[in-house]
C-alpha cells in the first residue's frame, strides 16, 4: 500500500470518492494510486504536462498493478480531457495563478457533476475568488504542517451561484477555528498584504492595488482600525 505526506492526506481526505478521477499534475501519481488502493474511487487518470513525472508515474502504477485502473496522460492542465470522462479533479502542488489558468481554460468544469479539490501552494486568493465569481460553492478549507511549511487544500462544486464575497475572504478564507495550522496561514497571508501594501505605498505604485488591499486589511481588523 502506497503512503502519503500530511499535506497529500489533507487533499484526500476531500476527495468525496465513488466517480472516476483526474489528477492533474500528478508526478508520481501516489495520490490517485492511494485513492484507488483504498477503495475511495474506482479509477482514476492520472496527466502531466511534463514526459519525465509522467514515465516516474509510470513506474510508481506498474509496480502497484494498477495500469488496469490508472490510465496515464500527456496533458497541459485539463486541455485533454473530456468532460464525460470525470467528475472529480485534483489539481495540487501549484501556484493559484496556474490553477486558475487551468480552470479558465476548461469551462466545461462548471457543472454539477463536477467535484474540485485543489491545493494551491500560493495565492490561493486567485482560487477564491476564481471559484466565487464563477459559480462555485467552496466546501472545506483545511490547513496542514508538514516540514515546516503550511498547506491549504480546499473543496468546491459548482452550484450557479452569484457568490462574491469580501476582498478579505479571499485571503484569509472559511477555515474552521483560529488556531494550529489554520492560524499560521492566517497571519502568513496577512504578513504579506502588509509587506505588500507598505512596498506598494513608498513606491506610490498601483493604487487600485493599494485600495484593495487596504480593504483586506479593514475585513480583517475592522473598519475603523486607524493603522490602515
Amino acid at each position: 500500500m502506497i503512503g502519503l505526506s500530511e499535506r497529500l492526506l489533507a487533499v484526500a481526505a476531500l476527495v468525496r470518492g465513488g466517480g472516476p478521477l483526474a489528477d492533474i499534475g500528478t508526478d508520481h501519481a501516489y495520490l490517485p494510486i492511494y485513492l484507488v488502493q483504498n477503495g475511495i474511487i474506482p479509477r482514476a487518470i492520472a496527466s502531466d504536462i511534463g514526459e519525465g513525472p509522467l514515465a516516474n508515474a509510470e513506474k510508481a502504477v506498474e509496480l502497484c498493478g494498477l495500469g488496469d485502473r490508472i490510465e496515464l496522460r500527456l496533458s497541459d492542465g485539463l486541455k485533454s480531457y473530456r468532460p464525460e470522462e470525470v467528475n472529480e479533479i485534483v489539481i495540487c502542488g501549484m501556484g493559484g495563478n496556474l490553477i486558475e489558468e487551468i480552470l479558465l481554460a476548461a469551462p466545461w468544469v462548471r457543472r454539477r457533476e463536477t467535484h474540485l479539490v485543489l491545493q494551491p501552494m500560493t495565492h490561493a486568493e486567485d482560487v477564491r475568488r476564481y471559484l466565487c465569481e464563477n459559480g462555485f460553492q467552496i466546501n472545506t478549507e483545511v490547513c496542514v504542517a508538514e516540514k515546516g511549511r503550511v498547506y491549504l487544500a480546499l473543496d468546491a462544486v459548482w452550484m450557479d451561484l452569484a457568490n462574491t464575497k469580501t476582498e478579505g475572504y479571499y485571503y484569509f478564507g472559511s477555515l474552521p477555528g483560529r488556531d494550529g495550522p489554520a492560524a499560521r496561514y492566517v497571519r502568513s497571508q496577512l504578513q504579506w498584504v502588509h509587506t505588500r501594501l507598505e512596498a506598494l505605498r513608498a513606491a506610490e505604485r498601483f493604487p487600485e492595488e493599494q485600495a484593495m488591499l487596504r480593504r483586506v486589511l479593514r475585513d480583517y481588523y475592522g473598519e475603523n482600525n486607524e493603522s490602515i
